[in-house]
């Protein structure tokens, strides 16, 4: 397994997400998407290791009464060599605050990774195991998430009255109802 790293937790946060957060970006990106905000996250060895300690001494301590959340951004989170390291800060934090949200942002668009939740028992027999292994981590992450900001980042889609994203093509989404109804539902509080 592949070491991920985050590039930079940032406290007190309010333009990640609803309310102050705490915002923690992933390393990597292959997307690398032209006018990205946050291209030093684009490299897989910026940053220090996702550990428990990490997550213990820096991420947890920034927790408190006034914290509506956590934000995970990158780079990108849902890259395949991110994604255990992603759930695992999620269960983590999740254990501790099981009230407060998780935001996740993300270069996949929402049907790109629902078809984790599509596949019929043939279609996963057929997938290689690296690709069983992604859809499982997928789902997994998915159920423990409440909103979804998915899509690249488009330059020329840019709008800047646009809350919690970039461009236009960007979707904030409301991802429990979205896997109950199994339709997109925009998250708009």
């Amino acid at each position: 397994m592949s070491v991920s790293n985050i590039v930079k937790i940032k406290q007190y946060d309010i333009a990640n997400g609803k309310g102050i957060r705490t915002s923690i970006f992933f390393s990597g990106c292959e997307f690398k998407c032209k006018g990205c905000f946050n291209a030093e996250a684009w490299d897989f060895d910026n940053g220090e290791p996702v550990t428990k300690e990490l997550y213990e001494t820096k991420i947890k301590p920034t927790i408190n009464e006034h914290i509506d959340g956590i934000s995970i951004l990158g780079g990108e989170p849902l890259h395949p060599k991110n994604l255990r390291a992603v759930l695992f800060l999620i269960v983590l934090f999740k254990h501790d605050f099981p009230n407060k949200s998780v935001w996740l942002w993300t270069g996949y668009t929402w049907e790109e990774l629902a078809k984790s939740y599509s596949c019929t028992q043939e279609e996963y027999k057929k997938l290689s195991d690296e690709d069983f292994s992604r859809n499982i981590l997928i789902r997994d992450i998915l159920r423990k998430i409440n909103v979804l900001v998915d899509g690249q980042y488009i330059e020329e889609q840019r709008d800047l009255t646009l809350k919690w994203r970039g461009s236009k093509n960007q979707r904030v989404i409301n991802v429990r109802e979205s896997l109950g109804r199994k339709e997109i539902v925009k998250y708009c509080k």
